[in-house]
């Protein structure tokens, strides 16, 4: 009888303690890997606060120099329904810097600490919790 009167605890302490993602658990600094026509291991950083933030992209040392949209805070936001691991990101570079390109990637999340998906553009991407 005892053990009967357990399992709802049980069940209860279960579904309690499941960690559930929101807009709040993105929050945060992220390195970001993602490939460009022509350039494979790019490197950004995103920080993110209640689903919205910045995208700044690293310069590689033999280009970029010239590029005005890179080094630069650019804003993005991520949308969509955090616990059920799917998200949607968009970078509207273009509303920063004229003639920067605006981005969509659908996201996924893999673990705690980790997103990864796709640009639009088929061409893969990955976060990671700093």
């Amino acid at each position: 009888m005892k053990n009967i009167l357990r399992l709802p605890l049980v069940l209860v302490a279960c579904l309690v303690a499941f960690p559930v993602w929101s807009q709040s658990t993105l929050d945060g600094h992220w390195r970001v890997t993602f490939a460009t026509e022509g350039a494979e291991g790019r490197e950004a950083t995103v920080e993110l606060k209640g689903g919205t933030g910045t995208w700044t992209t690293y310069a590689r040392s033999d280009k970029d120099k010239k590029d005005p949209c890179v080094g630069r805070p650019l804003p993005l936001s991520i949308a969509g329904d955090p616990a059920a691991g799917k998200l949607d990101l968009r970078l509207d570079a273009s509303s920063a810097i004229a003639g920067c390109r605006d981005r969509k990637a659908t996201l996924q999340r893999t673990d705690d600490k980790t997103l990864e998906g796709s640009f639009d553009n088929g061409r893969a991407i990955k976060l990671v919790r700093q």
